[in-house]
């Protein structure tokens, strides 16, 4: 399958603190954090629209997301905002500073066809080895 490699960065965004102020388990929490910006130039190269699904994969893990095309993001950089979701593919390791690293973390992007972004529920079931 086609896929390209990036450096993702992450952070916060208006729009998930928004979110935060409604709940976690609101909608409006997860559409501000289940996407993944790319550069127009790569979802050129992988073929996605805006909204397509995306499988995000580093070697702390992965998970499917939407792809957001950004004009502001040079190729080969992504960004990923601070959650969840982001958490699945971001390592835990601090280095001593009490913060993971957020930035400058090599991925996997691919076209994701048919799979779904999953829910909250989905991802802890993950995490308790049900899924």
């Amino acid at each position: 399958m086609l896929s390209i490699k990036v450096t993702l960065i992450s952070g916060r965004t208006s729009q998930q603190g928004v979110g935060l102020e409604v709940g976690k388990t609101s909608d409006q929490y997860y559409e501000s954090v289940t996407f993944i910006e790319l550069s127009s130039e790569d979802a050129d190269v992988l073929g996605i629209e805006d909204g397509a699904t995306v499988a995000v994969s580093t070697v702390h893990g992965s998970v499917i997301v939407r792809a957001k095309r950004s004009t502001g993001l040079d190729k080969g950089l992504a960004f990923f905002p601070y959650g969840p979701w982001a958490n699945q593919i971001f390592g835990t390791s601090t280095g001593g500073t009490g913060m993971p690293q957020y930035k400058g973390v090599e991925a996997d992007i691919e076209p994701a066809g048919s799979r779904a972004v999953p829910s909250i529920a989905e991802l802890l079931e993950g995490l308790r080895g049900g899924a």
